[in-house]
């Protein structure tokens, strides 16, 4: 079978146990745009498999919507062992074992997943937080969650994920100020974020500045496409 295995990051013991499996060598690249696009630039037909943590998998997803092919070139994924890769991965069907991994990500079945997007350019695949910034304990915000509110006040940090066990959600965590630090949640398809300046991190990236509004949404009309088989139920 015809593949290029990106890697983005270093390779280790796990990495050369997929690429023995696969039979292909991992092609080492880094997140960076340029690097992905010439990646994706000399495909030439080959099966697109990344491994890589939840970042990595982040910034060639989202490097696929910005060149208009994620509704066109499928990705195969095998996680990296950390915790946020381990929880994606099993929230989107796929096996911790990496030769398992591996065959799915170069199988023939073909999943669409709906894309959580934010009013600043990028995509949120895992999990994604507004907290205070500079330190700060809390920090004051409003939240709607479509049209509940969803924070009014002083909070600890706003926490949201994508919801793959629908076709388009989110669901969101806020954390109170009070002594015994309340979790609420609630679900719907857009948050919306006015605050007091607040550190958003996205996948593992922090944004570079502080922000007072920020949005989150399932959008409904986008997808990228997954090497996995479809969802039972």
């Amino acid at each position: 079978m015809n593949v290029a295995l990106l890697r983005i990051g270093s390779v280790d013991d796990w990495v050369r146990t997929v690429a023995h499996h696969m039979r292909a060598d991992p092609i080492l690249v880094t997140a960076e745009r340029a690097d992905l696009d010439t990646a994706l630039d000399a495909l030439d037909g080959r099966r697109l498999v990344v491994s890589a943590d939840v970042t990595g998998l982040n910034a060639l997803v989202l490097r696929l919507v910005r060149r208009e092919q994620v509704t066109d070139v499928p990705v195969g994924w095998v996680a990296d062992v950390d915790r946020n890769s381990r929880e994606l991965s099993a929230r989107l069907g796929l096996p911790p074992r990496p030769t398992l991994a591996a065959d799915i990500a170069t199988g023939d079945e073909v999943r669409e997943v709906r894309l959580v997007r934010d009013d600043h350019g990028g995509l949120l695949l895992h999990r994604g937080r507004l907290s205070a910034w500079a330190g700060n304990p809390a920090f004051g915000a409003q939240s709607y969650h479509d049209d509940a509110v969803a924070a009014d006040g002083a909070v600890r940090r706003i926490e949201v994920r994508p919801d793959y066990d629908v076709d388009c959600g989110l669901v969101t965590d806020v954390v109170t100020t009070r002594r015994l630090r309340r979790t609420t949640t609630s679900t719907g398809r857009c948050l919306q974020t006015a605050c007091d300046e607040a550190l958003s991190t996205v996948d593992g990236v922090a944004f570079p500045r502080p922000v007072t509004k920020w949005t989150w949404y399932a959008d409904p009309r986008q997808h990228w496409l997954l090497r996995a088989p479809a969802r039972s139920g």
